[in-house]
């Protein structure tokens, strides 16, 4: 698959499918590989009258706030904050807390989607299974002391798990002691989807992958207890029940 430049345009920039995601603007039937390249457009000389600062600030978090949010509101990649404050895990962040925010970059209510790739997109594109088999733990319960924000898919190792939909590889990450190797994508539509407990991955960071492509293999690494994929969906932001979306 073709790797997108994306961090060209990206920098400081808003991720937007991630996700990763990271999102849709092929036929879900297309697996031919084909995909036309994003299309990028120059609108981020715009919008440097918003940045403030190219040093860290610090942000204290409020009411609802995600990871995601915070770095879409801040113009930075959800992994940049996750380094600069050592996070181990991204749902335990609580109100009050203060992050440190790399380059400190803030960005006006509608920028978001100004300083997004912008993509030919196919909005209709719907979230796909990426893997099939028993759902071991639903969203919104009670997992070792956590709230599970999204679900928990049996697999068996190496088992192919496919890109719910099409979009950018926003974030891979190794992390022995928590959510194991980990991809999320983000979408055209600015949702972003997010895989982990993979044995292996298979793209890296900035390349376009299409809907129902294997991105990684299944697996048990991090915390996992069992061969398994835990599988989450964001809204504009907020982890959603992904058993309602995918089709």
């Amino acid at each position: 698959m073709r790797n997108i430049p994306v961090s060209k345009v990206f920098g400081s920039a808003v991720m937007m499918f991630l996700i990763m995601i990271f999102l849709t603007g092929c036929a879900t039937s297309d697996r031919t590989g084909k995909y036309p390249p994003p299309k990028f457009k120059k609108e981020l000389d715009s919008l440097k009258s918003n940045t403030i600062t190219q040093k860290s600030t610090r942000y204290t978090i409020k009411k609802g706030d995600t990871i995601w949010r915070i770095a879409n509101n801040h113009g930075v990649l959800p992994d940049e904050i996750i380094k600069a404050n050592n996070i181990k895990n991204v749902e335990n962040i609580k109100p009050g807390q203060q992050l440190i925010i790399p380059r400190g970059v803030t960005v006006s209510s509608d920028a978001p989607e100004r300083m997004a790739p912008v993509y030919n997109r196919n909005l209709n594109e719907s979230f796909q299974w990426p893997i099939r088999g028993k759902i071991l733990f639903g969203f919104d319960k009670w997992i070792d002391g956590y709230m599970n924000k999204g679900i928990d898919i049996e697999a068996v190792n190496g088992q192919p798990v496919k890109a719910s939909k099409s979009g950018v590889v926003a974030l891979t990450s190794d992390t022995p002691d928590g959510w194991g190797k980990v991809v999320v994508l983000q979408h055209d539509d600015g949702s972003y989807t997010w895989y982990a407990y993979n044995s292996r991955i298979l793209v890296k960071k900035g390349e376009y992958v299409i809907q129902g492509q294997t991105i990684t293999e299944a697996g048990g690494t991090g915390r996992a207890k069992q061969d398994k994929l835990h599988f989450k969906i964001f809204l504009s932001g907020v982890p959603v029940n992904p058993i309602s979306h995918l089709r």
